[in-house]
C-alpha cells in the first residue's frame, strides 16, 4: 500500500536527524583527533640568504634537513594549510655560523629549534633536529675584468645592412665571483637580442648574461651596443688580371675578370679600379702540366662586401 503524504514527511524527517547525528558526530570525532598530540617529521630543503658581503655560496653540502614537530593536531593542520613546510630559509645575519676547515662553514641546529619554534607558533622544546650541523661552503670573491660580446640578430630591411660591426661600450666589465669560476672565465657576452625591420643607426642598452647565475656579479651590469646601417647597392668593375707575379709570360683568356660586389650607397662614388688587384694562384702550379688558373682578390677597398668574381678561372697560353 502506497506511503501517505504524512508518512513521506515522516521519513524525510527521520533522515534529516539521522544526517544531522553523523555531522556532529563527525566534527566531535575530527575535534577529538585534532586534539591529541602527534610527532610529525618533515622533511625541509635548507636554504641560505644574506651571505656576507664579499663571499659567494657557492654550494650546500647538508641541503636537506629533517626537522620532527610535536604539537596538536590544529597546530599541525595550520602548518600543512598555511606554511611552507618544504623549505627552510636560515638568515646568515641573524645566525652564528663557525669556519669548519677552507672554504667549509657549519650553522649549529640547535640554534634553528627557537626559530623553526618562532616561525610556526609552538615551543622550541618540542622541535628535534637530529643532525647537529649543516654544511655550507663560501667563497672569497675575486674580481676580474673581461670582454664583452654582443650577441644580435638582426633582420634588415631590403637592401639594408650593417656598415660596421657593432659596438659595446663598455667593451670590458668588472666580473666577481669565486676564483673556480673566475679562472676560466675568457670572456661574456650580452643576452640574446633579436631586432627585425633595421634600416636605422640604433644603439640598445641590454643585460649581460650571466654564464654562473648565483655565482658571479657585473660592474655594470647593463651595456649599450650601437651599430651603423647603410643602405647597399650592387655593382662591379672590370679589371686586367695581374700578372705581374708570374715567372713566365703568359697570357690568360680572358685577359679581364669582373669583381662583383656590394656597396653602400655613401659610398659609392668612392670605388675606383685601382683599389682593386687579382692574380692568377701559381703557388705550387706547375704551369706546363695545367690548363686552367684560379683567380684570387688580393686587393679591394675595406668598404665593400659581397665579394664575387667573374670568371672564376681562366685559361692561359704560355708565351715562348
Amino acid at each position: 500500500m502506497p506511503a501517505t503524504p504524512e508518512e513521506k514527511r515522516e521519513r524525510k524527517s527521520d533522515n534529516l536527524v539521522f544526517i544531522v547525528c553523523i555531522i556532529i558526530a563527525s566534527i566531535f570525532w575530527l575535534l577529538i583527533k585534532l586534539s591529541a598530540v602527534y610527532n610529525e617529521t618533515y622533511h625541509f630543503k635548507v636554504n641560505y640568504f644574506n651571505v656576507p658581503e664579499g663571499k659567494n655560496l657557492s654550494s650546500i653540502v647538508d641541503s636537506t634537513l629533517d626537522v620532527t614537530i610535536k604539537a596538536k593536531g590544529f597546530a599541525i593542520l595550520r602548518l600543512n594549510l598555511f606554511e611552507d613546510m618544504k623549505n627552510i630559509n636560515i638568515n646568515l645575519n641573524d645566525i652564528g655560523f663557525t669556519k669548519r676547515g677552507g672554504n667549509v662553514y657549519q650553522v649549529n641546529t640547535e640554534g634553528l629549534k627557537e626559530k623553526v619554534g618562532d616561525a610556526i607558533g609552538i615551543d622550541p622544546s618540542d622541535v628535534t633536529i637530529p643532525r647537529s650541523i649543516l654544511r655550507f661552503v663560501l667563497e672569497q670573491l675575486v674580481e676580474k675584468i673581461v670582454p664583452v660580446t654582443s650577441d644580435l640578430s638582426l633582420e634588415f630591411r631590403e637592401q639594408f645592412d650593417l656598415y660596421e660591426p657593432p659596438v659595446v661600450t663598455p667593451s670590458r666589465v668588472k666580473v666577481f665571483g669565486p676564483p673556480s669560476v673566475l679562472d676560466t672565465l675568457k670572456g661574456v657576452s650580452t643576452q640574446h637580442m633579436v631586432l627585425k625591420d633595421v634600416y636605422s643607426d640604433r644603439k640598445i642598452d641590454v643585460g649581460i648574461l650571466n654564464p654562473a647565475p648565483g655565482k658571479l656579479q657585473f660592474d655594470p651590469e647593463i651595456v649599450s651596443v650601437s651599430f651603423r646601417v647603410e643602405k647597399f647597392t650592387e655593382s662591379s668593375v672590370e679589371i686586367p688580371i695581374d700578372l705581374s707575379s708570374v715567372r713566365m709570360k703568359i697570357k690568360t683568356f680572358p685577359a679581364m675578370v669582373k669583381v662583383n660586389f656590394k656597396v653602400a650607397q655613401k659610398d659609392f662614388n668612392n670605388i675606383q679600379t685601382k683599389q682593386f688587384k687579382v692574380v692568377p694562384e701559381i703557388s705550387g702550379v706547375d704551369l706546363r702540366k695545367v690548363q686552367e688558373l684560379h683567380l684570387v682578390l688580393t686587393k679591394k677597398p675595406d668598404f665593400i662586401r659581397n665579394v664575387w668574381l667573374n670568371p672564376t678561372d681562366v685559361e692561359f697560353l704560355i708565351i715562348k
